[in-house]
C-alpha cells in the first residue's frame, strides 16, 4: 500500500484517520483494525454488508475470475465494444487530478481514460468484491497501469473530506441498498470544483440483453433502472442526464460548486 493512499484513508465508520500498525490500519480512537491484504486496505465491516450489497459481493466474488472473458463476449455479442470510450469521451479528466472510481470493478474504464491520454496524477479504485479487486490488481499489473485500490461499501466511503477531482462510478449503483447515500458520499469526498460522473444501464438495455445476463441479477423493482439524477443534491452545478450506447445506458454528470 502507497504512502499516497494510506494519507486519504479514514475509518468510514468514525471519520478518524488510521494508523499503520504490523500491517493493519488501526483507528486511534476505537483500535478498530482493518487489514491490509496484498496490498489492499480492507476498509469495511463484513458484518455490516447486507441486502443487495451483500447479494452482490458474494456474486461478483463467483464471477471474477471469468469476468474479463464473459463481458468481452457479451459486448461482441451486444456491439458493445465502444462503450467504455463513449462513456470517457463524456469524461473531463486533466493532468495532475486524483480520480477515484467506485464499483471500480476489474479496471476497465479506468483502463478506458489511461488509453485516452488522460493522464491523471493518481487513479484510485474500490470495490466490494475482494474478488473484483484482486483481477483488477492483476490487470493493472499486466496493462502495466498505477492504480491504488480500496477493498469498501460505496455507500461509507473510507476517504477524508474534499480529496479527488473527479469521482466517477459507472455500472452498479442500480442494485445498490441505498444509491442515495452513495451519491451523497461520492460527493463528499469530491473536491470544491471537482466533476462527478453516474452511470448504469436502462430498462432499454435490460430487455434486449440476453436473458442468461438477466439471470444473474435480482428481478427489479419499479425503477430500478431509472436515472437517479433526482438523487443528486440540488446545489450540485452543471447537472446533466443524458443516454449512451443506443439509450442503453444513461450518465449523470455534475460538478460539486467551488
Amino acid at each position: 500500500m502507497r504512502t499516497e493512499l494510506r494519507s486519504i484513508l479514514i475509518n468510514p465508520y468514525t471519520g478518524n484517520r488510521p494508523d499503520l500498525r504490523d500491517g493493519a490500519l488501526v483507528d486511534p480512537e476505537t483500535r478498530e483494525r482493518f487489514p491490509v491484504i496484498g496490498g489492499i486496505p480492507i476498509m469495511l465491516r463484513e458484518q455490516e454488508v447486507e441486502g443487495l450489497n451483500r447479494l452482490y459481493q458474494r456474486r461478483y466474488d463467483s464471477l471474477s475470475p471469468f469476468y474479463d472473458f464473459f463481458m468481452t463476449t457479451v459486448a461482441r455479442l451486444l456491439r458493445a465494444d465502444a462503450v467504455f470510450g463513449e462513456i470517457t469521451e463524456a469524461m473531463d479528466v486533466r493532468s495532475g487530478d486524483r480520480v477515484l472510481e467506485t464499483s471500480v470493478g476489474t479496471g476497465r474504464q479506468i483502463k478506458s481514460i489511461i488509453d485516452h491520454g488522460m493522464a491523471a496524477d493518481q487513479f484510485v479504485g474500490l470495490d466490494i468484491s475482494m474478488g473484483m479487486l484482486r483481477k483488477c490488481q492483476r490487470n493493472m499489473r499486466n496493462w502495466r497501469h498505477p492504480l491504488d485500490l480500496v477493498q469498501g461499501n460505496a455507500e461509507f466511503l473510507p476517504f477524508a473530506d474534499d480529496t479527488f477531482d473527479v469521482v466517477l462510478h459507472i455500472g452498479g449503483i442500480n442494485f445498490f441498498n441505498d444509491k442515495e447515500r452513495a451519491i451523497l458520499e461520492m460527493v463528499r469526498v469530491a473536491r470544491p470544483g471537482a466533476r462527478l460522473y453516474i452511470g448504469d444501464e436502462t430498462e432499454k438495455q435490460l430487455q434486449e440483453q440476453p436473458s442468461l445476463i438477466n439471470r444473474f441479477y435480482q428481478k427489479p423493482d419499479a425503477g430500478t433502472y431509472a436515472s437517479p439524477v433526482d438523487l443528486v443534491p440540488d446545489t450540485m452545478e452543471k447537472i446533466d442526464n443524458r443516454e449512451l450506447w443506443d439509450g442503453k445506458m444513461y450518465l449523470i454528470s455534475f460538478q460539486k460548486p467551488a
